[in-house]
């Protein structure tokens, strides 16, 4: 294989990650200034939102290009010394195996994966019982049971969180 498709690759691989980053962040703030400046806490216009969304994709595309285009130009300018450079290589793995632990990491912070939390073990049990709201008591209580609410607001049944399979 040709370094420049090698090396447009080994940008391509974490580019795509760090392309994803950059279009949310920069997103993000545009999405602050038209609220701080253009649209406020008024009703946006359907088009916003379709714009907004083909301009992300748009942007993240041209920034993704950008950083393979920049890889090729690179392993272009490389290939005329014979010898692979592993440290190019390297870098690319560890920034790649980087993002994808802190994405993995994310999730498991927020509880995506993992043990499921109590108050999740109640909500799901009172929700798949048909009722249409659960309550834990505070953690420090030492009451461990759940409580469903049926839909005028009601006590209707309480189980010990034990009880409940996980």
């Amino acid at each position: 294989m040709r370094k420049r498709y090698l090396y447009s690759l080994l940008f391509g691989i974490p580019g795509l990650f760090v392309a994803g980053l950059i279009s949310i962040f920069l997103f993000a703030a545009f999405t602050g200034i038209l609220w701080l400046y253009v649209f406020g806490d008024n009703s946006w216009p359907a088009a916003s939102e379709t714009m907004m969304t083909i301009s992300f994709v748009v942007f993240f595309g041209v920034l993704w290009v950008g950083l393979i285009s920049l890889g090729y130009l690179v392993g272009k300018k490389l290939e005329t010394t014979p010898l692979l450079n592993r440290n190019h290589i390297l870098i690319s793995a560890g920034l790649t195996l980087m993002f994808i632990m802190l994405m993995l990491f994310q999730q498991w912070s927020v509880g995506t994966l993992g043990s499921r939390s109590d108050s999740l073990l109640c909500s799901e049990f009172c929700a798949s019982h048909g009722y249409s709201a659960s309550r834990m008591p505070p953690q420090n209580s030492g009451d461990r049971t759940c409580s469903c609410y049926d839909t005028s607001g009601n006590e209707a049944l309480t189980v010990r969180l034990d009880s409940i399979s996980k």
